[in-house]
């Protein structure tokens, strides 16, 4: 009977436990923000295992100490460090306690599982004071002063890649003190800022006269005060839990729509195929991967694609974004997941990278157009989008695909003015029928310039 009881008593723990697990779950977000760990649906994947991984730099605990390519590194923290805190003007121990004040909350911003233990306070504070030092150290040099990187161009790239990645994050709440400390708040946002634009450049455009003359009056103190940009960067800056979380939410529009309707399934058409059919690329003016826009012309149609540069830490950042975004659990916020899925949608063959970079779309500054189709194709492989996320560009893109006479006016067109001589061989040969009916239509009915005029 005893043996009964227990059993009884196992079980009803084991489903109190089942319903618990939300109430664990609020409870542990309240207690501060988490730096979760790469998801084992996409960490099990060999092929873009890499991708999570640091090449040159440990930040943070998930990472620290557990390969021997990142030890080299380790010395180069402390003579940044050094550099840091030498340059402030301050005492070492001034920003090594802002660390201190910080260490308990930070520690519960990580998952603490069988390959992380945390339990060392004084060993976990000396990592996130050494890191976070190094974080800002690295951010200013790379961007104002590149004498004192003490790296080559190779090394910082990766650095940058790294530092970037999801679980080498280190928590806002270690680096806002330490920059505020060495500089203030508004210089600590700027160098958060430019450091994004840095990884997410974008081609340098050409101002329209129209565009000049909003810079102007924008300049002034009138529309500045109405201007919300500086409160929505400030908004983002104390939104976000860590370095990652604020690049996806700064290349993102919150207000970007949703489609509600209905979706449905639609054909994937790569972008050679959309051309043949009269529907063009062209960059979009922001850099938000939410920026994807369908313009419906009356005989062709025009995309709208935020640049997107190609090189080796391309692949690296946008599965690490895409990692973050299924760690929220909130399907409306699949944007680069979504971005990317479609991006696969348009590109099958070389030739497809080749248009889109011809357009200004793909940056390509390492690899080859083959290389670049392969990146996107591989990259989507284990990728599910939001269907309502750019349901209306692709249900214009069908609509405009299905429209007989614009595939028959992108045809023509194509064929007569694609190219210069073409052009200018339709024109000659208009000329040319054009005289030969005036020719004979004078030969059939010749003016009589011999009529009598006065017998009348």
């Amino acid at each position: 009977m005893e043996e009964t009881h227990i059993t009884v008593q196992e079980n009803n723990d084991w489903l109190e436990s089942i319903m618990d697990v939300e109430q664990r779950e609020t409870m542990s977000q309240q207690q501060g923000p988490r730096i979760p760990r790469i998801p084992q649906i996409f960490s099990g994947i060999k092929s873009s295992k890499k991708c999570y991984e640091p090449m040159v730099v440990s930040i943070g605990p998930y990472n620290h100490g557990k390969h021997d390519n990142l030890q080299e590194m380790e010395k180069s923290k402390v003579k940044m460090v050094s550099t840091f805190v030498q340059q402030s003007m301050r005492h070492i121990g001034e920003f090594y306690k802002t660390v201190v004040d910080v260490a308990e909350e930070a520690r519960r911003c990580y998952v603490e599982d069988g390959s992380v233990e945390l339990n060392d306070m004084t060993a976990f504070t000396r990592m996130m004071f050494l890191d976070g030092c190094f974080v800002i150290q690295f951010m200013l040099c790379l961007l104002y002063d590149r004498e004192n990187l003490k790296m080559t161009s190779h090394v910082a790239a990766l650095v940058a890649r790294d530092i970037l990645l999801l679980e080498n994050q280190l928590p806002f709440l270690v680096l806002r003190p330490l920059m505020n400390l060495r500089f203030g708040d508004e210089v600590g946002k700027k160098v958060i800022k430019d450091f994004m634009k840095h990884i997410r450049a974008m081609p340098r455009q050409r101002d329209s006269c129209r565009k000049r003359i909003l810079k102007f009056f924008r300049k002034t103190i009138f529309l500045a005060a109405l201007n919300p940009s500086k409160e929505t960067a400030m908004e983002e800056y104390y939104g976000a839990s860590h370095l990652l979380e604020l690049f996806h939410m700064h290349f993102l529009d919150k207000k970007a729509p949703v489609d509600s309707s209905k979706t449905s399934l639609y054909r994937y058409h790569p972008a050679m195929e959309l051309r043949r059919v009269g529907i063009h690329f062209h960059p979009s003016k922001t850099s938000k991967f939410t920026d994807v826009q369908f313009m419906p012309t009356w005989l062709a149609g025009r995309i709208q694609i935020p640049p997107l540069t190609i090189n080796d830490s391309t692949e690296s950042l946008l599965l690490n974004l895409v990692a973050y975004e299924a760690c929220l659990g909130d399907n409306d916020q699949l944007w680069v997941t979504s971005y990317i899925c479609f991006m696969d949608s348009l590109i099958d063959h070389p030739e497809d990278v080749r248009v889109l970079r011809s357009q200004g779309i793909l940056l390509v500054t390492l690899g080859s157009e083959d290389e670049v189709a392969k990146l996107f194709n591989d990259t989507a492989k284990y990728l599910v989008p939001n269907p309502r996320v750019l349901n209306k560009v692709k249900k214009d893109i069908e609509s405009h695909y299905r429209n007989t006479i614009k595939r028959w006016a992108a045809k023509y067109l194509d064929t007569y003015f694609s190219r210069p001589w073409s052009f200018i061989t339709f024109v000659a040969a208009s000329f040319t029928i054009a005289l030969t009916a005036i020719q004979s239509y004078f030969a059939l009915f010749p003016l009589n310039n011999n009529c009598d005029c006065g017998k009348y």
